[in-house]
């Protein structure tokens, strides 16, 4: 008897074939699913949370997938061990040898650090695992803060010296690194004395937008008590948010450890001697007491009397 087959086989038909013959002759058995790596990106970045979308790579080395592979997400607090999220999703059916990927996002606190854990199921057998620290979210920019502006120097010029205060001129330079205009912002400039940290004076100024690549200097005028160590702080403020901070040192009175800190000397600075020579300079003299020479009015009739006095003695002997 011959048999006789049709000229055109389905494709299905003959990959299920194959499929049927290879898995009776023991070739092809269970499969094999690994996590084979994991990326994390931060989606959204608010004041208080951080919006993460984890990407799972998945590799079935040998074997045949015989369902649709789920892989679990669990984000653990590395400081408490408690579970912070936890997602699930489909990645898929994998094949003979196949890959594949899955994206989820978890929703977590901007702070702290996190283990993401990423575990691959296929049956609701547990076929593999893969791990990831993301550490500390509060360092993440929120998206409202996002700006290319940068606080490249901070200049000091003493303008004035009157009495026991002291005028600074601070020049801040401002560099946009962005690729288009900034626009305009506000900047807050605060002299905190270095160790009370008590405030002496600030100011708060607007600065115009700034093009791309250029650098603009903003000028802010401060009177702080002389012979004193400050600390200048810049906030940069975008409508109600800081954006930016910077700062720098304005050391009125510095001093110096010798002799392995055992002893600690202070110097002396003559603040007056840094004001520029356009600048106009105003020591005021501490009041001096006036002395007119010779004796005063109450010592002569004192002595007066004294000599009348003697002169009635003598007359009397």
């Amino acid at each position: 008897m011959n048999l006789q087959f049709p000229r055109a086989v389905p494709a299905a038909i003959v990959l299920l074939f194959l499929c049927l013959l290879a898995a009776g002759a023991g070739c092809l058995k269970d499969s094999s699913v690994s996590v084979t790596g994991i990326t994390v990106g931060a989606e959204k970045v608010t004041g208080g949370e951080v919006t993460l979308n984890v990407t799972t790579e998945l590799q079935n080395y040998h074997g045949v997938s015989q369902g649709i592979s789920r892989v679990q997400l669990k984000a653990y607090d590395t400081s408490s061990g408690l579970v912070a999220a936890d997602v699930t999703d489909d990645a898929g059916f994998l094949g003979i040898r196949g890959s594949g990927s899955v994206s989820q996002t978890i929703v977590l606190p901007r702070k702290g650090s996190y283990k993401l854990v990423s575990t691959v199921f296929e049956n609701g057998q547990r076929k593999g695992q893969g791990e990831m620290t993301v550490y500390n979210l509060e360092r993440l920019t929120p998206d409202s803060q996002q700006t290319g502006l940068a606080i490249t120097d901070i200049d000091f010029l003493v303008l004035k010296v009157a009495g026991d205060r002291v005028e600074i001129r601070t020049d801040i330079y401002f560099t946009n690194n962005g690729a288009a205009q900034s626009d305009p912002f506000e900047i807050e400039v605060k002299a905190k004395e270095e160790d009370a940290r008590l405030l002496a004076d600030k100011q708060r100024v607007p600065v115009a937008g700034i093009r791309p690549d250029a650098t603009r200097v903003s000028t802010v005028t401060l009177s702080v008590p002389d012979q004193y160590n400050y600390v200048v702080e810049v906030l940069v403020w975008k409508n109600d948010t800081i954006v930016r901070r910077g700062e720098g040192n304005v050391r009125l009175r510095p001093g110096t450890t010798v002799d392995k800190d055992t002893e600690f000397v202070t110097k002396e600075i003559e603040t007056s001697k840094f004001v520029p020579s356009s600048g106009s300079a105003m020591m005021i003299p501490a009041p001096m007491p006036t002395k007119s020479p010779g004796f005063s009015t109450p010592l002569v009739i004192i002595a007066l009397g004294s000599l009348a006095g003697l002169l009635v003695l003598r007359r009397r002997a």
